[in-house]
């Protein structure tokens, strides 16, 4: 209920701040150790980010490593191997959701004792505007940054406890198999890792191997139309529309791997 309530106050931000050029804002809360708060203007977006694992940008297991101060992200994206792949993904998530992230963006970064506040601010301009907007208007975002935290003051103060917490991988750790007996796959367009449940890790593994549903659900227990359900939802995960497609697409990246089923 907390994500609802804070997508909620964001959207009411966002829709404060329209005359600035304003198109999106996001609030991260990070801790040590991966651990996450998001106020976001969707409440499908903080899910997808949960879900799917996606890590946070400059993170390591103390929190985020950038200094304070303000960040374009076109800059960051030049210096930082995590946020050249990270901010254009956040592109193509937001579309999913119908989320305007803009055509640049700008965020700022403020060190607190225990935590670490990101906030970003998206834009739908192109770059020469943008710069121009950042130039005559830059100072304005220092007064946003308190309005918001003090009308805020309540969500954000919720956001930081432990139960609205989340944790995210670190970039660096993301690229990997999970738990014993589940598989994490790399999105061919979206490049982010895929989590399988152990039992969709099951079925994905066997249809490699050349077995069809019916075998499949003959070998695991099933039956025919559970395990037809789990391949239709990691097809769907995966953006593949056939098990032909799947077995091309992400072949490669089960190679050698033999969990312990």
């Amino acid at each position: 209920m907390f994500s609802i309530k804070a997508t909620k106050f964001i959207q009411e931000v966002c829709k404060s701040y329209r005359n600035l050029a304003l198109t999106n804002f996001m609030h991260d809360i990070t801790f040590a150790e991966g651990r996450i708060s998001m106020l976001v203007s969707q409440a499908e977006l903080f899910q997808f980010y949960y879900q799917n694992k996606i890590p946070t940008l400059c993170t390591d297991r103390t929190g985020r490593t950038l200094p304070d101060g303000i960040y374009l992200n076109k800059i960051l994206q030049q210096n930082n191997p995590d946020c050249a792949v990270l901010i254009p993904l956040m592109q193509k998530i937001g579309k999913k959701f119908g989320v305007n992230y803009g055509q640049n963006s700008l965020t700022v970064m403020v060190h607190e004792k225990e935590c670490q506040h990101l906030y970003s601010f998206y834009f739908d301009l192109n770059e020469k505007d943008f710069l121009h907007w950042v130039i005559n208007n830059g100072h304005l975002l220092q007064d946003v940054i308190d309005d918001y935290n003090w009308n805020a003051r309540e969500v954000i103060s919720e956001a930081k406890a432990a139960e609205n917490q989340i944790v995210l991988p670190f970039f660096n750790d993301s690229h990997h198999t999970s738990e014993k007996n589940q598989i994490s796959l790399i999105h061919k367009n979206m490049n982010i890792p895929i989590h399988l449940s152990p039992q969709q890790s099951k079925c994905l593994l066997l249809l490699m191997k050349g077995k069809s549903a019916k075998q499949i659900a003959r070998e695991i227990k099933l039956s025919h139309r559970t395990v037809e359900h789990y391949l239709e939802r990691i097809r769907k995960l995966l953006d593949c529309s056939s098990n032909r497609e799947l077995m091309a697409a992400y072949g490669d990246q089960l190679i050698g791997f033999t969990p312990e089923f």
